[in-house]
């Protein structure tokens, strides 16, 4: 007995949902995760314990990653609207 096929009619297409972030969201979290791998890379490649680039200038790179890569992620679109798109006609 062949199987019954369901009508694609009746069945209903998901309704695409709108991009978590925008494209300036992604930048910066580029931004920020380029200025932490800089940081660990000045941090590795200088081997003097006592150094300069080493104890100053990468862990500020890295925290300064740390807080650009936040704000990407915090920071909302603004073409972005507050409705859901369960609530949308």
């Amino acid at each position: 007995m062949p199987r019954k096929q369901p009508k694609r009619s009746s069945q209903r297409k998901p309704k695409r949902q709108p991009p978590v972030f925008g494209a300036i969201n992604y930048r910066f979290m580029a931004l920020g995760g380029g200025l932490i791998f800089l940081g660990f890379a000045i941090m590795a490649f200088e081997n003097a314990i006592d150094g300069f680039l080493s104890l100053f200038v990468s862990p500020i790179l890295v925290i300064a990653g740390f807080v650009v890569f936040g704000f990407g992620i915090a920071r909302k679109s603004r073409n972005h609207d507050d409705t859901p798109v369960s609530q949308q006609n």
